[in-house]
């Protein structure tokens, strides 16, 4: 099974540089064939040459590795290089190992061994879940040989392959699977990675049955009941449809087969190369369930307009960022309150701050809430269900949940260690948590799935969470962008800042932010991402610099989908 999920056939890209084109250098222009509408309907391939006839050992382990860049019938081409006896104990798709080619070194133990020490960049694992690697420390990986009928074969490897980080995006492929909030309000993303086109939809669907990644799990369901099955295990395309046939379960809960519906739809239409519909089979009959009447918001948004406090008014900042159209009921008492910090609840009917005695929450027409009177605590986090998040800077452990109305409370054993935490947010559908936190000279951020019971309350984090990029210098504020990537601000010298933009379970990005940057807001791309400095100005990246749009700010607030 785990061949299937990375395994899959690829065409020829190599054909188009190899030697059997010539540019003609005379005659009549000629009209070509129009060009591909869709370029990325180009399937890719690497041109692999078997073995060398009488190849050393250096040889053979070159070519193997090159080959294992063609996963065309499930890696085929790596297979020739391999003795009879290891060939039947290899797995290609174990995993991947990504790593920085230039970095590489190769070291002869023996006659029969040679070393090849990688650093690593990532890994990928069996499910295709893309893995930032938490070390770069050189990562050794042996090699045994053997002869065979007087020719050099590989009898020992490492389990997966190893890829560097230029052939990675040439030979995989992003794909988004999508699973349900645990209401089944909103669809939740879950990257990864699958070679070959061809093949897609099947490592799609066979991934979607074996349910979200581990460290997604505890927050998020799937409508697909367990022991259900993919069969046969492929999924073919005719006509533009994918033909998706499960057996395994009853399937007679027309709600859980309207749901299962609506994640092939999400997970396959429009994201596999040549998938507009998808048909469903149970049990050998078509359903005809359809979708849900209200079917699960996908990447919900928020109004696009920063929430900001200038002192006098806490609300919607302006286009043209010369006013603020005040949040009615609550921008009063944030003005009253001295509040550092706030985070806007569901609806913008309530406000989680900081201020000089702690965190509380506001709410138009009552009286203010106090929460957590603890020293030392960052603006608090508000999620959709509710629930007001609090932290004490300096103790990172030490985090702490509240209904909004005080009525229920509980600390939580988080799964990060570090020396500080600068910033927390919870995701616009509620299911996961990102954290910002300081580990001596270095910044590093996370996600965590948050566990809730049936009335939205918190009662766990995670424990395998989603480790992202790593920078120097110090943390400061970090933001979602929309379901699948986040971005985060250090500070890294003097008044220097950079800005990390992480897409969850795929790449990170590094630029340079504003001169004196302090707090993050993300808005709904990235775009939109503005950044507020030390000076109270709210600025924006146009071009190569950045360019203020509201001067007077004291902070920027997150904010949930209406």
């Amino acid at each position: 099974m785990r061949r299937g999920l990375l395994a899959a056939s690829v065409a020829m890209l190599s054909l188009l540089l190899s030697g059997c084109v010539s540019i003609p250098s005379s005659g009549n222009v000629q009209q070509g064939d129009p060009a591909p509408s869709d370029a990325s309907s180009l399937d890719l391939d690497i041109l692999v040459d078997p073995p060398i006839v009488d190849g050393t050992q250096q040889q053979i382990l070159d070519g193997f590795l090159t080959a294992a860049l063609s996963p065309r019938n499930n890696y085929q081409a790596a297979y020739e290089f391999l003795t009879p006896a290891f060939k039947e104990q290899w797995q290609a798709d174990e995993n991947a190992t990504i790593d920085v080619l230039a970095d590489r070194e190769f070291e002869e133990v023996s006659d029969a061994q040679i070393r090849l020490t990688a650093t690593p960049a990532a890994s990928l694992r069996d499910n295709g879940q893309y893995e930032v690697a938490t070390s770069a420390a050189p990562l050794p990986l042996e090699y045994d040989f053997e002869q065979i009928d007087g020719q050099w074969r590989i009898a020992g490897a490492p389990a997966g392959i190893v890829i560097d980080q230029a052939n990675f995006t040439q030979v995989f492929r992003e794909y988004t699977l999508y699973f349900f909030d645990p209401a089944y309000r909103f669809l939740v993303p879950d990257s990864r990675w699958f070679a070959g086109r061809d093949s897609a939809q099947t490592s799609v669907v066979q991934a979607l049955l074996a349910g979200p990644a581990a460290w997604l799990a505890p927050g998020v369901t799937s409508a697909f009941p367990e022991g259900t099955e993919l069969s046969p295990a492929a999924v073919p395309v005719s006509g533009r449809v994918a033909e998706v046939s499960l057996t395994g379960a009853a399937f007679d809960d027309t709600a859980a087969a309207q749901r299962m519906q609506l994640q092939l739809n999400q997970s396959l239409v429009g994201s596999v190369r040549n998938v507009g519909e998808v048909a469903l089979i149970l049990n050998g009959v078509e359903s005809e369930a359809g979708v849900p009447a209200n079917p699960a918001v996908r990447d919900p948004r928020v109004d696009p307009r920063p929430v900001v406090f200038d002192g006098e008014s806490l609300g919607y900042l302006s286009t043209s960022g010369d006013g603020i159209t005040p949040i009615p009921g609550i921008s009063e008492q944030v003005a009253q309150s001295g509040a550092t910090g706030a985070a806007i609840g569901p609806d913008a009917e309530s406000a989680a701050i900081l201020d000089a005695s702690g965190v509380s929450v506001l709410t138009a027409d009552a009286d203010p809430v106090a929460l957590d009177p603890r020293a030392g605590l960052i603006t608090p986090a508000f999620d959709r269900a509710g629930i007001v998040w609090s932290v004490p800077a300096g103790a990172p452990a030490d985090l702490a949940w509240f209904s909004a109305d005080g009525q229920s409370n509980g600390r939580l054993t988080v799964p990060w260690s570090g020396t500080s935490i600068a910033a927390i947010e919870v995701s616009r559908d509620g299911t996961r948590l990102l954290a910002l936190l300081g580990d001596g000279p270095r910044t590093y951020f996370l996600v965590a799935a948050i566990s809730r019971d049936a009335d939205g309350l918190p009662t766990a984090l995670g424990t395998d969470v989603l480790r992202l990029a790593e920078v120097d210098g110090l943390p400061l504020d970090v933001a979602w962008v929309d379901g699948r990537s986040v971005v985060s601000l250090t500070r890294v010298a003097g008044d220097a800042t950079r800005i990390v933009t992480q897409d969850l379970g795929g790449f990170a990005s590094t630029r340079d932010g504003p001169s004196a940057g302090r707090l993050l807001d993300a808005g709904n791309s990235i775009r939109d991402v503005r950044v507020l400095t030390d000076a109270g100005s709210l600025v924006v990246q146009s071009g190569v610099g950045w360019q203020e749009r509201a001067n007077g700010i004291r902070f920027v607030a997150s904010q949930l989908p209406g």
